[in-house]
């Protein structure tokens, strides 16, 4: 049975938001860069219709602004775009993974432990940003898996996303990735042993300093937080 044309264009334009995500959250494409169409259009080899469905979505997920006349571009690194997503984590997440562990099976706690051996392993053998950051994602994810929240998971990848372009401005990386093996080992023996509370106050705390480590990074490269 051929694949219809519909799903076979959601198939291309997911590829092309891929691309495209993956270009802006690493930095090759900086806060201010013009996407245009055509181009990425010529160099995947298809249409304008899935990069600009592409582009769209790119814009829910706050990564890029199209204007009318300018077309698509990345959005800026501002101090209050970081508040904004490190908050709304802040609020959301340590929410999401109370209902995880009220929920969570041995299989569960087994995800987050792997979880956690995967990103201490590649950190002990000096992987690059991108797949530590990967890994470090999908630990919190293992953290929240267990809710069984699919909508609240999507959110929170979207969240994810958005931060991940920050987290990569820590002025002194190698210790903020120490800091996070340290308390991910925490996070998953609370996990384990059903100590929601802890757990949450942890995760709490893990969100809050991020956000300050990034202000920081923020502040380094000039820019200045708004009162």
């Amino acid at each position: 049975m051929k694949a219809s044309p519909s799903i076979k264009r959601r198939t291309v334009t997911s590829s092309v938001l891929d691309l495209l995500r993956d270009r802006i959250i690493s930095g090759y494409y900086e806060g201010g860069h013009q996407i245009r169409q055509e181009a990425i259009a010529d160099e995947v080899g298809v249409s304008r219709i899935p990069v600009r469905e592409a582009l769209v979505q790119l814009e829910a997920e706050g990564l890029v602004v199209i204007h009318t006349h300018k077309g698509a571009v990345v959005a800026k690194l501002t101090p209050e775009d970081a508040v904004d997503i490190f908050e709304a984590r802040l609020i959301f997440e340590p929410f999401i993974l109370a209902k995880a562990m009220e929920k969570a099976t041995p299989d569960d706690v087994e995800r987050v432990q792997s979880a956690y051996r995967d990103y201490e392993k590649a950190l002990l053998a000096g992987e690059s940003p991108a797949i530590l950051s990967q890994l470090n994602w999908a630990f919190h994810i293992a953290l929240s898996y267990a809710a069984d929240r699919p909508r609240s998971l999507s959110v929170l990848s979207t969240l994810y996303n958005s931060a991940d372009r920050y987290l990569r401005l820590q002025i002194d990386a190698k210790a903020a990735q120490t800091k996070a093996l340290e308390e991910h080992s925490a996070l998953a023996q609370y996990f384990a042993d059903g100590n929601s509370s802890a757990a949450q106050k942890l995760l709490k705390k893990h969100i809050a300093d991020a956000r300050d480590d990034v202000i920081r990074g923020l502040q380094h490269r000039g820019t200045k937080v708004a009162s």
